[in-house]
């Protein structure tokens, strides 16, 4: 450094030309901005998702209206009462018959207002096809319950992997910070060197534009951040963004095993595959309904009647009436018959959508798996990658304050570094990120309390 002073006082001083770039301010160095709000854990987005997500109310809702259909299938086995009632004003008088045993039979005239009632009682004693359709009915909420919890399995990996994502950003940013700061004060160092004449306008220009360009890539770091967490707030609506990441204390458990253990444990319990096998069920049972359409049906009917004035000739108003129905369909045009045809063809539709799912999950099984291992390796270059990258940068630097390397070579060293820190980064997201899919694709992700 003294032996770099006294070159400095024996070389004449060189003036920075008044077209140069170099005689604009060097831009002031970018700061961090200040929080927009308290740390929002991991844990604490989980739960607001749970509660708050728009997707999930009507995935729950679905659960709900599932349960009212079966009360409507309970409906069709339970007893009606019906009751109406009817006032009319007639334009003419009604014409009322008389008897007399010394007259005969004769007319008067009526009122031109009549009143009439009527209280029907049905019941359905017997109907094969209810008993299946309520057996469905209720089997569809089971159904709409699980695609539920498939729904919040995936939105809670939503919610974690942006923060993941967030919290890789943040940090970012704060590479970004590092590399701007760096490169802020090697522009300064080389504008100096330049009026020394120690080094060419070419260096201090390329230092300059290093320097730029980290602030460049400070701000859209900050921006994607920004981004981030607004997209976060949307996932469990809300409205603003006034709120911190922050790296979770513990990483996602990894899910380890063979991989035909893992399928196997996929298959009994992800919630997809139970909606599948429910299906099945329920197609099924459109043969037993089918089939059924054959059968007699059994009806109990009682009605009621009040009429003012009175329709018959004894005079009463009131009548009564029971009737026991059974009907038997003959003939139907060949109906029943397409539905049997139709009940098959949705049983192989539901089972064919149930290997489907199967081979669905053992490709997201498999490809979680192998993103899992990828990951890993190539974190584990990456960071042998930036060691390398830091110890060359330092390198460089040294050399460069020695006069014995270009200022080429220390924007390369500077540009390498930030690239090995955003690998880096990057990777261990990637590592974090796979390990919560595999999680999931096994059916083991739910992540309840979890991700302090």
């Amino acid at each position: 450094m003294l032996a770099l002073l006294f070159i400095a006082q024996a070389v004449q001083p060189v003036p920075v030309p008044q077209d140069s770039a170099l005689r604009a301010p060097l831009p002031e160095l970018p700061r961090p901005p200040p929080p927009e709000g308290p740390v929002l854990p991991l844990a604490e987005a989980l739960r607001l998702a749970r509660e708050q997500a728009p997707d999930l109310a009507v995935a729950r809702e679905r659960v709900e209206q599932a349960r009212n259909n079966v009360q409507r299938a309970w409906a069709t086995l339970q007893p009606t009462l019906t009751a109406t009632g009817t006032y009319t004003h007639n334009s003419l008088p009604a014409l009322i018959f008389t008897f007399d045993p010394v007259q005969g039979f004769g007319t008067k005239e009526g009122s031109k207002n009549t009143e009439a009632g009527t209280l029907v009682f049905a019941w359905n004693l017997f109907n094969l096809r209810a008993f299946p359709a309520l057996t469905s009915a209720k089997q569809l909420v089971d159904v709409a319950a699980l695609t539920e919890a498939q729904q919040r399995r995936e939105l809670l990996l939503a919610v974690a992997s942006t923060y993941y994502s967030g919290v890789a950003l943040r940090e970012l940013a704060g590479v970004a910070f590092q590399q701007a700061r760096a490169t802020h004060d090697h522009a300064r160092d080389a504008l100096a060197r330049f009026e020394a004449g120690l080094v060419q306008r070419s260096a201090a220009l390329r230092a300059r534009i290093d320097a730029l360009r980290a602030d460049q890539e400070t701000q859209r770091a900050l921006f994607s951040y920004a981004s981030a967490k607004s997209q976060l707030a949307a996932l469990f609506d809300r409205h603003d963004t006034a709120f911190e990441l922050a790296a979770p204390e513990r990483a996602p458990e990894e899910v380890r095993g063979a991989f035909r253990e893992l399928m196997e444990k996929a298959l009994r319990e992800r919630p997809e595959m139970a909606a599948a096998r429910a299906n099945e069920e329920i197609a099924a049972r459109l043969k037993t309904d089918a089939w059924e359409q054959f059968a007699p049906t059994l009806a109990l009917t009682g009605t009621g009647r009040y009429n003012n004035p009175a329709t018959t000739f004894t005079g009463d108003k009131t009548t009564w009436a029971v009737a026991l129905a059974l009907t038997l369909p003959l003939y139907d045009g060949g109906f029943r018959y397409v539905a049997l045809k139709d009940a098959d063809s949705q049983i192989r539709q539901a089972r064919a959508q149930t290997r489907g799912q199967a081979a669905r999950i053992e490709d997201e099984l498999r490809r979680a798996q192998l993103d899992l291992d990828s990951a890993r390796t190539l974190r584990d270059e990456t960071e042998q990658t930036l060691a390398v990258s830091r110890e060359n940068e330092r390198l460089v630097r040294a050399q460069f304050d020695a006069g014995t390397a270009s200022q080429v070579e220390v924007s390369d060293a500077e540009a390498a570094l930030f690239q090995s820190e955003s690998n880096a980064l990057q990777q261990r997201l990637s590592v974090e990120l796979a390990a919560l899919r595999v999680a999931k694709a096994v059916g083991a992700f739910d992540l309840e309390g979890g991700g302090k």
